[in-house]
């Protein structure tokens, strides 16, 4: 079996999509009888795409998101697999007629590409991959609403009708989607995770950055867009450091729109660290030895990294109760699950003052991840499909 891994973003972007895509089509390369390879538009077309993007998001275009990794790291990374950019729809429709299916994330901009540019008709079957999640729960904001109207409106069931099947990862999708795609093959499996290696890897890199000794030290990791909760996590801050401010150092670890914003809390509080970019290498020895991790995003996910990569290192985790966290972290065993600003900060305050989970957070991540497992749920599911 042939199967493209088609992302229209390229993979040196390096966010958690594109991480799906080079580890997955690592693993079943290595499998006997599966080619699989990784697909995107080429560069001239993300340039053009990141700054239609920008320009929806009313943010200022920043060439360098979309090279945050070397091509080179990532083809070695790939291993086996290949990787392939196109030019135009014509190419890519060249390209995918190769293959015997096509797996894509589920996108609006990929399901108009594949309706009306490319044409489901003329390219193997078309699994959609819901790796943005199809509703945001709870969103407040203009962006997330019109996100959810169009999600789960006719159009998109228009666009992404010609697909064969589709592949979940949270519940709260795999529910709206099988009530949106009556007719569709629906599964529901995690994105591969070996908790056991990441931890193993923490011991292979310098640590991007240094602890403050004798004080509790909080990681937060991820784009610095609303959609991540960094409103609140400045407002976080600014609670926590009227009563806690010489106990906790604040590290913060990622690039995106509210970058200024963390750079005036980073201003105003002196214990706020704020380091930018991170790369997926250095990440797992950034985990060890941190204290708490905390994820301020509200709006859910399909499939959060964070949590497992700090519950890998035996680092307890702080989250609101939204799909992506809900469904890894057991409340009181590998971390805490809250539902206000002001939950939040008692609960910091509360591990700060010496408090603890107690439970073995390693041993319990092992058994709530299996990578091996998971690809073989995805490719028995990927047979089902042709």
């Amino acid at each position: 079996m042939r199967i493209a891994i088609f992302n229209t973003v390229q993979l040196e972007t390096a966010g958690g999509m594109e991480h799906f895509c080079i580890q997955t089509a690592k693993h079943l390369s290595g499998l006997k009888g599966i080619e699989a390879d990784c697909v995107t538009m080429n560069d001239e077309f993300n340039i053009r795409y990141s700054k239609l993007h920008s320009l929806y998001f009313l943010r200022k275009f920043d060439q360098s998101i979309i090279y945050r990794e070397s091509r080179k790291s990532i083809e070695t990374k790939l291993d086996k697999a290949n990787y392939l950019k196109c030019a135009n729809f014509t190419e890519l429709t060249k390209t995918l007629r190769q293959y015997d299916l096509v797996y894509s994330r589920n996108e609006i901009t990929e399901a108009f590409l594949f309706q009306y540019l490319v044409g489901y008709h003329r390219i193997p079957p078309v699994i959609f991959g819901c790796h943005c999640p199809h509703q945001y729960i709870g969103a407040k904001t203009f962006h997330s609403r019109l996100h959810n109207l169009l999600y789960s409106s006719p159009i998109y069931t228009h666009l992404a009708k010609g697909a064969t099947a589709f592949h979940t990862i949270s519940g709260n999708d795999t529910k709206a989607i099988k009530e949106q795609f009556k007719h569709h093959p629906v599964k529901k499996v995690p994105n591969p995770f070996d908790a056991i290696d990441y931890a193993a890897r923490a011991s292979k890199s310098k640590r991007p950055f240094d602890l403050v000794p004798k004080q509790y030290n909080i990681l937060w990791a991820g784009r610095l867009t609303e959609q991540k909760g960094v409103i609140q996590l400045c407002h976080l801050i600014e609670i926590v450091n009227r009563t806690h401010d010489k106990k906790i150092a604040w590290h913060i670890c990622g690039e995106g729109e509210l970058k200024e914003k963390v750079s005036s809390t980073a201003q105003q509080h002196g214990n706020v660290h704020l380091y930018g970019h991170i790369n997926r290498e250095s990440m797992p020895a950034a985990y060890s030895n941190i204290d708490l991790f905390i994820s301020t995003s509200q709006w859910g996910e399909t499939y959060a990294y964070t949590p497992r990569e700090a519950n890998s290192l035996g680092i307890p985790v702080l989250s609101y109760n939204i799909s992506g966290y809900n469904e890894i972290i057991d409340d009181g065993v590998n971390g805490k699950l809250v539902e206000s600003l002001d939950e939040f900060s008692i609960l910091i305050k509360w591990f700060a003052d010496g408090n603890c989970l107690r439970s073995n957070i390693k041993e319990h991540i092992q058994t709530r991840t299996d990578s091996v497992l998971a690809y073989k749920q995805l490719l028995h599911f990927f047979h089902s499909c042709l």
